[in-house]
């Protein structure tokens, strides 16, 4: 409902005044025209009174208001429309205070799904740090307990221990690098660099875990020698790469294939890597990026995981200012893909 200008209301307001003098004027009067002229020269001051009182008091404090709320205002269009538009003070407060309610809710739901986001973290944190330490100390406490004197038992239960060890070691720096990402700690080092040649250095890096599943790491750019010079972090990259093609060997399967391959578009290169193993379904590939999140818990048991890898990357690369995909199907394979700029 259209909200009344100071204007009509004074005029309200004076036709009533007006009306109800002349009501009790005619009972003293003795001409009706004295009586239609009086109320007409009361109505008249009255709406004089009625319209500046009403706009110097009643409406200058209404726009103050209005000021107050626009501050609170995030939507920086929705403030230079609303200050540009001929509105009367009432109708921009209505509209004001919607929008400042509608915001609020935003914000009050974003704040709950923060909350839900942390306590479902910690939930998560705990779990994985609980698994490493509780095998850790099963295995000390069983050496403690007699089985120190068996040597093959000790090396056993000591190997098992020292790789629950390093698991934990690799989560808490997981942990670390993903809480400075979401403090904004997160700092990039921009340089221009060969991307073939870091390729090349993670592959090398992880040929020995590849050829224990039998699975062979290739590019699909070998004919192609000219380098691909690229804008980035490289310590960054160099972290997105090895959690790719780490991923790709860990869940690939045995005598299985890694391709990596590069894309070249007018302003940026695109990395993709590839793999033909197990796949992803569908219901999954939304949640991927998310921390803590398996595809498959009972494959995650053979093959020990922090779970933030995949987090790790997007963050990563979305600090570039560039996007990361996915694709997949089930018992097709893979397909990661990553943008980088371009450098001059």
């Amino acid at each position: 409902m259209r909200s009344i200008s100071p204007l009509s209301l004074s005029l309200y307001l004076a036709m009533a005044v007006g009306l109800v003098y002349g009501v009790i004027f005619s009972f003293f009067a003795t001409s009706f025209t004295i009586t239609l002229l009086s109320s007409g020269i009361v109505a008249l001051m009255s709406f004089v009174i009625c319209y500046f009182g009403i706009r110097q008091f009643l409406y200058t404090r209404i726009e103050d208001i209005n000021n107050q709320i626009i501050g609170s205002i995030q939507n920086t269009a929705f403030k230079n429309k609303m200050q540009s538009r001929s509105a009367d003070a009432l109708e921009k407060l209505s509209t004001y205070v919607k929008r400042l309610i509608q915001e609020k809710t935003i914000e009050i739901d974003n704040l709950k799904e923060l909350e839900r986001m942390r306590k479902e973290f910690l939930g998560d944190v705990a779990h994985e740090l609980r698994s490493p330490i509780f095998n850790v100390q099963g295995y000390i406490h069983t050496l403690m307990e007699g089985a120190m004197e068996d040597e093959e038992v000790r090396s056993r239960f000591l190997n098992k221990a020292a790789k629950h060890v390093d698991h934990l070691s690799i989560l808490v720096e997981d942990l670390v690098t993903i809480s400075r990402i979401e403090a904004g700690e997160l700092k990039l080092e921009l340089m221009v660099f060969d991307i073939k040649e870091l390729i090349h250095e993670v592959i090398d890096l992880l040929d020995l875990s590849a050829k224990q599943k039998s699975i062979h790491l290739v590019t699909k750019y070998n004919g192609n020698i000219e380098p691909n010079m690229v804008k980035a972090d490289l310590q960054k990259i160099r972290q997105v790469l090895v959690n790719l093609v780490n991923n790709s060997i860990k869940y690939g399967r045995e005598n299985g294939q890694t391709t990596i391959n590069l894309l070249e578009a007018h302003n940026e290169i695109t990395v993709e890597v590839a793999d033909n193993g197990e796949g992803i379904a569908k219901e999954h590939l939304a949640r991927i990026f998310e921390r803590f999140y398996r595809v498959d818990k009972a494959r995650v048991r053979s093959e020990p995981s922090t779970g933030l890898g995949l987090a790790i990357v997007k963050h990563f690369v979305e600090a570039h200012k560039q996007k990361i995909l996915v694709t997949s199907r089930e018992g097709v394979g893979s397909i990661f893909s990553f943008t980088l700029e371009k450098a001059n």
